[in-house]
């Protein structure tokens, strides 16, 4: 993911917590806590100030699934979740993280002092979560666990950095993240860094040849 895509969603959400009109609330969480138990339950927009947070799917057989990651300046909670087609969803702290939540009625409508940027801080906020949506549907919808990491890799790093860099979830998560069998996906890391792709040490990743052109 491009890094001043990353730096403009945390201004927006420094802007909402800023403003007066959202009355945000804070709270922070160490990692591995559970920050809400049950997203479609929930009337509050939940900002991502500071770390990352995994929104996981639980089916009625009780198999997980992720189904976002959430990092600085994303949000999650009312307003971002589906309604509908999931089963029992909850948020998990992945990092230590500060997270901003914003009464979603306050959210959407026009505060009465009608603010210039009220507007478009929410369109750029819910766009946000759209692009995201957009973006995990595209990796799942490949055909091969090759396709979905070289994907995956070039939504979560910069891949124009010929550095290594480190993925904002562990490998067991990635596999998660891109519904494939662990075991699997890492036979394709190492297909990956056989044949010069990336170099890889656990979930830190150099990019020697850009995904893009090997889709």
């Amino acid at each position: 993911m491009n890094n001043s895509l990353i730096r403009n969603n945390a201004t927006i959400a420094c802007e909402i917590v800023e403003n007066a009109c959202f009355e945000a609330s804070m709270h922070s969480y160490p990692k591995g806590e559970i920050i809400l138990r049950h997203l479609r339950d929930t009337n509050e927009t939940a900002i991502v100030l500071e770390g990352t947070v995994l929104l996981i799917n639980v089916n009625s057989d009780g198999q997980k699934s992720m189904i976002d990651i959430c990092r600085e300046g994303d949000a999650f909670g009312a307003g971002i979740f589906p309604e509908h087609g999931m089963g029992a969803c909850y948020a998990l702290a992945k990092t230590a993280c500060s997270i901003a939540y914003v009464d979603y009625n306050k959210l959407i409508h026009s505060c009465e002092k009608s603010c210039d940027r009220h507007s478009s801080l929410i369109d750029e906020l819910l766009g946000s979560a759209a692009r995201r949506s957009i973006a995990h549907i595209g990796i799942l919808s490949r055909r091969t666990i090759r396709e979905k990491l070289l994907m995956a890799l070039d939504y979560f790093l910069d891949t124009a950095q010929k550095t290594e860099q480190k993925l904002p979830v562990s490998l067991s998560e990635l596999a998660d993240y891109i519904c494939c069998d662990r075991s699997a996906m890492m036979r394709e890391l190492k297909r990956l860094n056989d044949d010069k792709t990336i170099i890889s040490r656990g979930n830190r990743i150099t990019v020697l040849r850009s995904p893009e052109g090997l889709l």
